[in-house]
């Protein structure tokens, strides 16, 4: 029931993701970059993306809404979410799972998209290194993710996009200005640094992620357990 619901209040959510990834893949097909470092700078384009997405298809904690339009106040469907016979740790693990799963199916999808469309990406890289593109951004984009998930416990679902955006992009001025070891740079780890580019994995940088993500869900976990509604 858990899956069916958040499934019905996420998939249009999962449109609009896949439609906005796709027409940054139109707009870097024609652009046509014919170099590594063309292609390195499209890609880090992408990875820009693959930070924001999350935040879209985060919206499946507590707060929710069967809508892709931002909200602010309480939705009905929430108090029909916490009235059902289950935990409400089990609640947001179950939800923010499913979120998390179709991020990493966004990511697959437009990724995979992106290597048909771009020739440089096939004349650089395989399709095993496409596969590791795929397990890296994932890891990557999952503390970005989790981030909007926490803010989504006691956020309206308007200021949680917004908040996701500005902590990314003070994040993103961090990396920019030294305050952050390279490893942390994960916007390098999901583009120019990616397995598409070394055929290696950053192990370093997907370890970060993962870790802060694990964090921000204990976090929202805590705090939704505390918090009344």
């Amino acid at each position: 029931m858990l899956w069916y619901k958040g499934w019905l209040e996420t998939r249009f959510r999962i449109l609009v993701a896949l439609a906005f990834g796709i027409f940054f893949i139109v707009i870097m097909h024609n652009a046509n970059p014919k170099t590594p470092a063309a292609a390195q700078a499209v890609m880090g384009v992408l990875a820009l993306y693959w930070a924001v997405a999350p935040f879209l298809l985060a919206g499946v904690g507590i707060r929710t809404q069967p809508s892709v339009q931002a909200t602010k106040g309480l939705h009905g469907s929430m108090y029909f979410t916490l009235s059902m016979p289950v935990s409400r740790f089990r609640l947001l693990a179950v939800r923010a799972t499913l979120g998390m799963l179709e991020a990493i199916g966004v990511i697959a999808c437009v990724s995979g998209l992106a290597w048909f469309a771009i020739p440089i990406l096939r004349m650089h890289s395989t399709g095993a290194d496409l596969l590791a593109y795929w397990v890296a951004a994932s890891a990557c984009a999952s503390s970005f993710y989790f981030l909007s998930v926490l803010f989504g416990v006691f956020l309206d679902e308007i200021w949680r996009v917004w908040a996701s955006m500005i902590a990314a992009y003070g994040f993103r001025w961090l990396l920019a200005r030294g305050f952050m070891p390279s490893f942390a740079n994960l916007f390098q780890s999901m583009g120019a640094s990616s397995p598409l580019f070394t055929h290696r994995f950053p192990w370093a940088s997907m370890g970060f992620s993962l870790g802060i993500a694990a964090i921000l869900f204990l976090a929202a976990c805590k705090a939704v357990q505390v918090r009344e509604y």
